[in-house]
């Protein structure tokens, strides 16, 4: 079984986290109510460079399409 996502997951992941700890480090505060608010962030941050991604390289044919996943042959 391939998991052609996986490898794309894990960016998205590395990436929310480097962003969120960029954030933090930049903000200078590490008050309870920035920590939160920049997680959540971080989060939205990491789950639309995921998808955006994901798209992109659906486009470029480097992952297979949802309708392609989706038959059965």
């Amino acid at each position: 079984m391939t998991r052609p996502l996986l490898p794309l997951k894990a960016g998205a992941l590395v990436f929310t986290l480097l962003w969120t700890a960029w954030m933090m480090w930049w903000s200078g505060s590490f008050s309870s109510a920035n920590v939160v608010v920049v997680a959540l962030c971080g989060a939205v941050v990491g789950y639309l460079w995921y998808r955006a991604m994901r798209w992109q390289f659906e486009r470029m044919g480097m992952l297979p399409r949802k309708d392609d996943s989706t038959k059965a042959s």
